[in-house]
């Protein structure tokens, strides 16, 4: 039973709407965090990693619409240095995009685990299922995390590699304008992959790949170092950029379409086959 089975398991058992938010009184809440034994890669420091705990959080908030205020953290670390290192990535984190760090929990233990909660005001709710008609947008900028997940020791040689790094360290959300909420049936952020975004986003629809939202510097750059440019761009995941399902009259500049909303029974499908990528996911077996 991988993650998002247990976690829909879990969810169904509270009641809850399966989303990427929480929704409460007029506020969104999102809690998200890690392990270092599972997300501290050769290049990160401790300080990476409590950044990327805040900005994992707000992503989810952000492509809701919602509206940052605060966040909170639990830091787990094995000695009081490491603790600090992840305390002062975090609250770097919060100085950049511009809320509160009200503090939190403080544990030891084997290894660093970081977990953020973050809470905004939402002025509307955006769920997960995309309504047929609609297009999927995003920047056309997926697959640099791809690169530097599959090839980190290249960054000396590949300035793409080396872009991918920057973004698995600190994400800075650097998104275009979005497009009007009111064009908006559905949305995600792309931590999981986008192969994850089309699978969730297929429940009781059909969506058509129809091309890579990715640069073509990614693309060439995959094929040089042997690797899948697919599984580049759709399996990896952390780039922190959002996904709307939207009318394809609200296309806004910095976006591109890429895949169709069609009525269906909850496939995903890319050049006439099943997509065979997923995305990431915790207790997946291989």
């Amino acid at each position: 039973m991988d993650e998002k089975v247990l976690l829909g398991f879990f969810l169904r058992e509270l009641g809850e709407e399966d989303n990427d938010v929480s929704y409460v009184d007029g506020f969104a809440v999102k809690v998200d965090g890690f392990a270092e034994s599972w997300a501290k890669m050769p290049f990160h420091t401790y300080a990476d990693l409590g950044w990327r705990a805040v900005a994992a959080a707000l992503s989810d908030l952000l492509v809701k619409f919602a509206v940052p205020k605060a966040v909170l953290s639990s830091i787990t670390a094995p000695d009081a240095q490491r603790a600090r290192e992840v305390f002062d990535g975090i609250r770097e984190a919060a100085a950049h995009f511009g809320v509160r760090y009200l503090g939190g929990d403080l544990n030891q233990g084997r290894e660093a685990v970081v977990d953020v909660v973050a809470i905004g005001a939402a002025p509307t709710r955006i769920g997960r299922r995309p309504r047929p008609g609609h297009v999927l947008i995003a920047p056309p900028l997926f697959g640099y995390t791809g690169l530097a997940f599959l090839a980190f020791k290249e960054a000396g040689r590949s300035p793409a590699v080396a872009k991918g790094i920057s973004w698995l360290k600190r994400p800075t959300l650097d998104w275009p304008k979005p497009p009007p909420p009111d064009c908006v049936s559905a949305s995600m952020d792309s931590s999981d992959g986008i192969a994850d975004v089309l699978w969730t986003m297929a429940r009781g629809v059909n969506i058509v790949l129809e091309r890579l939202p990715a640069p073509e510097e990614v693309v060439s750059e995959a094929l040089s170092l042997g690797v899948d440019p697919e599984e580049v761009v759709l399996n990896a995941g952390e780039e922190f950029l959002p996904i709307f399902a939207v009318d394809p009259r609200c296309v806004p500049d910095g976006y591109v379409a890429f895949a169709r909303v069609v009525e269906g029974e909850g496939k995903v499908y890319y050049r006439g086959e099943e997509l065979r990528f997923r995305g990431w996911a915790y207790f997946r077996s291989p």
